[in-house]
């Protein structure tokens, strides 16, 4: 399976915000300018919580139900200061002592696992800490009743995957694609009682775009489908099934982009642009599939719609923030298939190059390299040119864009 040239480690290294830590807010820092007074805080901090498990253990023995408050207490105050290797002791204790005196699923456990993840990514052991994830929220699952709560943590375990994925996005990392896709639809079937609940139900459809295009960024090679590559594949794995996933993908998306276009109308009213950019996905969709006449048809359509407004200064605010220039595909938050242009004065590299009427990219010339960056600049380049943009529309047609210049940051990798 091979992924789109231009979807390369490095180039998403460059884009990635997301943390590790999904809730770095559980571990509160404490903002003190004296850090004598800090470390001293902690220290007695800690010794008051194990002076009481001490006491509890004395008294009650090692799986006494009054610990888990505790050792949670104490996993916390580890973690602010700054006692990761311990903190993730203490909070596994906790986990095992809450397990066996509430059962195997308990809500109870939910607070021990969030915490024990982030003190698990601060010490960079992401493996150990997605398979708690994994764990975690097997437990939020079974736990947690069906509606807003149970909803928000799948976004988030959704949004873990995605991270994970985008820092190495090969085909051993494609499971995490279906485990976002398995969440997210989960999600979505919670929320049917919940119309109200706006924010959740774009954030779930976004998420679930979001996944379906990257799942479609695993395309053909030069000269050999991933499909008959499939034979390589151990067939337990979830790859083995990834033509599936590309045929649910295309079936799913027109369908995920038209409820996207709704909630966006309820909630912005049906000629705003939040609805509008909403309706410009499944042109978008159509172009990244290369179904070039339905996308174009979409767009003009969607020109028309805002064309027959009323007001002629909206009418011209909308086209140029829609329209206005090519804009890189998929136009989704927190996904980028290559780094944000930069200033000029801000830039190490800085390119030409134009965007077809088609939203392909031609005529790509370096304008200004910096020292060292001939090899970055040449990889960078080659995964421009296989990039797909939503080109610039003037009066619903679409447009070709010469010598377009833009400047970028580049790694120093030489």
């Amino acid at each position: 399976m091979a992924t789109r040239q231009f979807v390369t480690g490095m180039t998403l290294a460059l884009v990635l915000n997301a943390t590790h830590a999904v809730w770095a807010e559980e571990s509160v820092e404490l903002d003190f300018t004296d850090d004598a007074k800090e470390t001293t805080l902690h220290t007695e901090e800690i010794d008051r919580f194990e002076q009481r498990i001490a006491t509890i253990e004395s008294m009650g023995g090692a799986f006494d139900f009054s610990l888990s408050e505790e050792l949670l207490g104490l996993g916390l105050a580890l973690q602010r200061s700054g006692r990761h290797e311990r903190a993730v002791q203490v909070l596994k204790r906790g986990t095992h002592v809450t397990r066996i005196n509430e059962g195997l699923f308990t809500k109870s456990q939910i607070p021990f696992l969030k915490a024990e993840i982030v003190s698990l990514g601060e010490l960079g052991d992401l493996a150990e800490a997605d398979e708690r994830y994994d764990y975690l929220i097997k437990v939020q699952e079974e736990s947690l009743t069906a509606g807003p709560e149970r909803v928000k943590a799948w976004n988030e375990f959704a949004q873990w995957q995605k991270s994970l994925f985008l820092s190495n996005p090969r085909e051993e990392n494609f499971y995490r694609l279906a485990k976002m896709l398995s969440v997210y639809e989960k999600s979505l079937a919670d929320l049917v009682e919940y119309e109200e609940e706006y924010n959740l139900i774009k954030t779930s459809l976004s998420g679930l775009l979001q996944t379906y295009f990257l799942i479609t960024t695993f395309d053909e090679g030069e000269d050999i489908s991933p499909f008959e590559r499939r034979s390589a594949f151990d067939e337990d794995q979830i790859q083995s099934n990834f033509y599936e996933y590309y045929r649910q993908a295309d079936r799913g998306a027109p369908s995920v982009i038209e409820l996207l276009v709704r909630t966006e109308s309820k909630v912005h009213g049906p000629v705003s642009f939040e609805a509008f950019h909403a309706s410009l996905q499944l042109a978008d969709w159509n172009l990244w599939r290369g179904q070039r006449r339905a996308a174009f048809e979409v767009y003009q359509q969607i020109d028309q719609v805002i064309g027959e407004l009323e007001d002629e200064a909206r009418i011209k605010e909308l086209r140029t923030r829609l329209f206005g220039e090519p804009v890189l595909l998929p136009d989704l938050d927190t996904i980028r298939l290559l780094p944000p242009a930069v200033p000029k004065e801000d830039g190490n590299v800085r390119l030409s190059f134009t965007v077809t009427d088609r939203g392909s990219v031609r005529s790509v010339e370096r304008v200004d390299v910096a020292k060292g960056l001939d090899g970055a600049t040449g990889r960078f380049i080659r995964m421009l040119r296989k990039a797909t943009f939503r080109p610039k529309i003037v009066d619903g047609e679409t447009v070709t864009l010469q010598d377009i210049e833009q400047s970028y940051v580049l790694p120093e990798t030489e």
